[in-house]
């Protein structure tokens, strides 16, 4: 794979060098690494995230009113158009705000992938006396695919919980199983250290939507019944 621009900036000056401290400093494992890699650029995101995560819950909230304005005039374009955007305004919706935050993560993905495969990882990885994997049971070689299919079920899971908790339209039923199950199989074919990269941040990404999505403790008390005097 042939690196260029931003990618290759972020493998020379970011992913490798990280990777190489950490196994050197902290834990000589570059499952470790990996973990640690993206548990970095997710606090990075973190705040991006936040408002991508809190975007997606404002839109699920407003989703029945949509499906009643589009009812409601669903022969009349137009002013469908209209109504759905005086309901962003009126929320403080903005749909747009959840599709950057994902864009900007996808040259990570990119280069954390292009390391993986790169000459210069597959030298150190194999070099005598470093440990090539997470465990000697599990993930031995991070450079090869995960012959237990162990990581490829974990993204595939937690991936479909990710989406259900934010899907909006039931229409996109299809796309929460599709997704998952498409997920899977392109896992199969990847090194497991890109796997483990993947699946750690989709794991970390699904909690935080969890701590998001569940209702703060002022909404709890407002469905409680009060208690007659």
């Amino acid at each position: 794979m042939t690196e260029f621009g931003p990618i290759k900036f972020l493998i020379e000056a970011f992913m490798l060098p990280f990777l190489n401290f950490s196994y050197e400093t902290i834990a000589p494992n570059y499952g470790i690494s990996i973990i640690l890699l993206t548990i970095v650029i997710k606090i990075i995101f973190y705040p991006l995230m936040n408002k991508q995560y809190k975007s997606m819950k404002q839109m699920q909230d407003i989703a029945p009113k949509m499906t009643e304005i589009r009812q409601k005039h669903k022969s009349n374009p137009q002013k469908m158009q209209q109504e759905v955007m005086k309901l962003y305004k009126d929320h403080n919706v903005n749909p747009l705000q959840g599709c950057l935050p994902m864009l900007l993560q996808i040259p990570f993905f990119i280069a954390i992938y292009a390391t993986i495969i790169s000459e210069q990882f597959q030298a150190a990885i194999h070099s005598p006396g470093i440990n090539t994997g997470l465990f000697s049971f599990w993930l031995s070689d991070l450079t090869v695919a995960d012959g237990t299919y162990i990581l490829p079920i974990i993204l595939a899971i937690f991936t479909f919980y990710s989406q259900k908790m934010m899907m909006v339209d039931p229409k996109q039923k299809q796309l929460l199983y599709l997704s998952p199950i498409m997920i899977l199989i392109f896992g199969l074919q990847l090194p497991s250290g890109v796997l483990l990269y993947w699946a750690t941040s989709t794991v970390l990404s699904t909690i935080q939507q969890f701590m998001i999505s569940k209702p703060n403790s002022s909404e709890i008390l407002n469905v409680i019944p009060k208690k007659a005097h």
